[in-house]
């Protein structure tokens, strides 16, 4: 059976990258995004025998339904990975974002998650071995002052996939997460604003180095894998040192 991923936020950034990967590996890849036009741009040179292109808005469920089962339409009604890399953020103390923007940040980075979650398990269950696939983050250790909503998002989707791990073992479907530090994609690059956080951790990582831990955890899944090695330490450190020792270093970062 030919394998298949259907990719959220798959115009830019992370799911751009991993569409290419993938695409490269012989999967069938389904390619979703807010932005249709984008798509068209980014995948205009590609061979399209592969790929099947969405425009989705994660926050809606029926959208997210129609587009996963269309995919999986086209693969034998099975999917073989769901990688959920749609995500915002936006910079900025918290009294100065709208209370609209807050709601939207948790509105795609949870929300979203859980709609596609739901609405592709049927096509997870009909394959032998399968998947999820969740982008969390560095922020999900501890929250970080300047990102609270976006944290705050991030933590949810690490709770989410340490709870579905378990659930959805019985029926042979794998879940897991990626954590990734900062990246230099243009959900960054284009922020008005920064965080302090960021300014004295950089952000030193490309997008390529986060796609190879996304193909670790389809070749060997774990239920959490951060990226890059300076973060895997302070990872590591996060879990053993007491709960004020990581405050102290947050807000140490945030001066």
């Amino acid at each position: 059976m030919a394998k298949s991923i259907f990719i959220t936020g798959a115009a830019s950034g992370i799911g751009l990258a991993a569409a290419k990967h993938f695409v490269q590996q012989g999967y069938s890849v389904g390619m979703a995004d807010i932005n249709l036009a984008s798509l068209n741009e980014v995948t205009a040179n590609w061979n399209t025998d592969n790929i099947s292109l969405y425009q989705l808005d994660v926050c809606y469920f029926e959208q997210v339904t129609q587009a996963i089962a269309d995919f999986c339409a086209q693969n034998n009604n099975c999917l073989s990975v769901l990688l959920n890399s749609a995500g915002i953020l936006t910079i900025g103390t918290f009294e100065n974002i709208s209370n609209e923007q807050h709601l939207r940040t948790i509105n795609v980075n949870v929300n979203g998650t859980i709609n596609t979650s739901q609405a592709a398990l049927p096509f997870l269950k009909n394959n032998q071995t399968s998947i999820i696939i969740n982008m969390s983050s560095a922020s999900s250790d501890y929250g970080v002052p300047e990102l609270a909503s976006y944290s705050a998002s991030k933590f949810a989707v690490k709770g989410l996939t340490e709870a579905l791990e378990i659930e959805l073992a019985p029926y042979g479907i794998k879940v897991c997460d990626v954590l990734p530090p900062f990246i230099a994609t243009n959900m960054l690059i284009t922020q008005q604003n920064t965080a302090k956080v960021l300014t004295k951790l950089g952000r030193h990582l490309a997008v390529e180095e986060v796609v190879e831990v996304i193909e670790k955890q389809v070749s060997k899944p774990k239920t959490h894998r951060t990226v890059g090695m300076l973060y895997g330490v302070l990872h590591l450190l996060s879990k053993i040192s007491p709960a004020y020792i990581n405050r102290l270093f947050m807000k140490i970062l945030s001066r």
